[in-house]
């Protein structure tokens, strides 16, 4: 499966923000596109909340940003080694994938530390102390699978090696070992016959054919007999590697990155530390492989289409990291970047959600009721049920169509929509603001314009003071020389255009707005788009 192409809209997403990236989202799946999931930038208004919950389709998930990620690098996948594997594996596993570390894992799968090539030279070469195995809890099994031997008889007494290890040489006929040594001897039968009788638990023969293996001595009580094609001496030497690599883990200055990780951050911690390869794990903490210095080079630009925008100050935060494949809008082409050609699809119609329609009926596909009923919301929304001069015969036709399929009644459904939204009950000034509120650059001058639909002016009117004031917040918090803010109204049938900061006399000039004042009542003047911000950036601009 390739990467995940994101889909979504503009900061402070509106209606048509969210339902055209499900809807997009959805039509590419049904064209065949695997991996692509709608995504949003920002809160969901009360106006979308009420079309989602209509239609019973969950919001999109929220993200951040779009930079670049730890996930979205080539990093190696390796073999996991569980803290109770041996010193053998973890060699094993390093040597074969040629990687000087690799992380140790706890049995759920998640970062125990990390071992490196040097850790494992530096100690346990050879059998140097007979109870090496009881020291460091040795698992039974961990002795024939780094052996390469079989067990083709009995059972060692308990789970892990509890006993010393002797060979032949070191024992005589007369001594009487426990239960839970473990005696290393060669093919010799009448020292394998020492080495069974002395009592130990565990008989290990070297210099065995594994293929034709042919066991024939009598064994008293339950010794497990473990066959090996290692040589005497070479059985000596790597037995000690049975301990489990828990032993062996660095702990110390152990530096490990999250798949969610930024690569910048990444980079600062990389360029401060004399490690060069480095373990990473998911969200819930389980590893999923280690990266180098190198894999720095080597980054996936996350594949993003945007929807209902294609201003850089709209999108998501480091878009200009991404690789954008598509641009669906409405909107004015403005100044998004690309690296290469891209699908760019811009009609002057009153909805972005109208463009997404016709490209399911000139594809033959019939857009399920849910989806259809969220691109009519977002018509709805952002044509203001037909009353904005953005609204295009297209937007209505589409309109039309997609309301039979979604079988609700146009006029009502409409209605309650912008209802639904435009409630201002417990809302801070703050918070309307935000609802949809987007930057421009307007020659040399950087302003943010926010619009609230709404049937409620006296509750805006009792909030006045308090929303110029946090109008003025907001600009001084952005460096912003002018903030706009719509408040429109269907059922008036206009729009009180309110305006702070020292360019405020791109207002006035565009508008009339008296110098004393901070607002003015615009009628029949619906559309940020098309009636306030050509006006506002002529007015700059002159």
């Amino acid at each position: 499966m390739g990467k995940e192409t994101y889909v979504f809209g503009h900061r402070n997403p509106d209606t048509d923000s969210i339902c055209s990236a499900i809807a997009y989202a959805h039509l590419k799946r049904a064209l065949g596109v695997e991996n692509v999931k709608a995504v949003r930038l920002g809160k969901v208004s009360k106006e979308t909340n009420f079309a989602l919950n209509y239609f019973n389709v969950e919001a999109p998930t929220l993200i951040e940003h779009i930079k670049p990620q730890v996930k979205d690098m080539k990093y190696y996948a390796i073999p996991p080694v569980y803290t109770v594997d041996s010193v053998k594996k973890a060699w094993d596993v390093m040597t074969e994938n040629r990687r000087p570390m690799i992380p140790i894992l706890y049995p759920d799968h998640k970062l125990a530390g990390v071992v490196s090539m040097s850790d494992i030279a530096k100690t346990h070469i050879g059998l140097t102390d007979g109870n090496v195995l009881q020291k460091y809890r040795t698992p039974f099994v961990n002795i024939a699978a780094v052996l390469e031997g079989k067990i083709v008889c009995g059972d060692y007494p308990q789970p892990y090696v509890e006993g010393e290890v002797f060979t032949t040489a070191s024992i005589t006929e007369d001594d009487r070992l426990k239960d839970v040594d473990i005696v290393i001897t060669g093919s010799n039968k009448t020292l394998v016959d020492m080495a069974i009788k002395s009592g130990a638990g565990c008989v290990i023969i070297t210099d065995q054919d594994m293929d034709e293996l042919d066991f024939t001595h009598q064994v008293e009580g339950n010794c497990a007999i473990i066959c090996t094609p290692y040589s005497f001496f070479k059985t000596i030497k790597m037995i000690s590697q049975s301990i489990s690599v828990k032993h062996l883990i660095g702990k110390q200055d152990l530096i490990f990155f999250q798949t969610e990780d930024t690569i910048d951050e990444v980079k600062e911690i990389m360029l401060n530390t004399t490690h060069r390869h480095f373990p990473i794990v998911d969200e819930d903490g389980k590893v999923k492989g280690i990266i180098s210095k190198r894999h720095i080079l080597d980054i996936q630009k996350k594949p993003v289409i945007l929807v209902d925008h294609n201003e850089r100050d709209q999108s998501a935060m480091g878009i200009e990291q991404a690789q954008i494949c598509e641009i669906i809008d409405h909107h004015r082409i403005a100044n998004i970047d690309t690296v290469g050609p891209v699908f760019l699809r811009a009609e002057p119609v009153g909805c972005t959600s109208t463009i997404v329609s016709k490209m399911y009926e000139e594809n033959n596909i019939m857009p399920p009721r849910e989806i259809a009923g969220l691109m009519l919301s977002a018509i709805l929304s952002d044509t203001l049920i037909f009353k904005s001069p953005t609204c295009t015969e297209t937007d209505i036709r589409m309109a039309k169509r997609l309301a039979k399929i979604a079988e609700v009644n146009l006029e009502e459904y409409g209605m309650d929509l912008i209802a639904a939204g435009t409630s201002l009950e417990g809302m801070t000034p703050r918070e309307l603001l935000d609802m949809d509120r987007k930057p421009f650059v307007m020659g040399q001058f950087s302003t943010a314009v926010a619009q609230i639909n709404t049937g409620d002016f006296k509750s805006i009117y009792k909030m006045r003071d308090e929303i110029l004031a946090e109008m003025e917040n907001l600009r001084e918090q952005e460096g912003l020389g002018l903030v706009v803010l719509m408040v429109t109204d269907v059922v008036v049938g206009g729009t009180e255009l309110f305006a702070v900061g020292p360019e405020k006399w791109i207002v006035e000039s565009a508008f009339e707005l008296p110098k004393e004042d901070d607002s003015i009542f615009l009628k029949d003047v619906f559309s940020r788009k098309k009636q306030i911000i050509p006006q506002l950036t002529a007015a700059a601009q002159n």
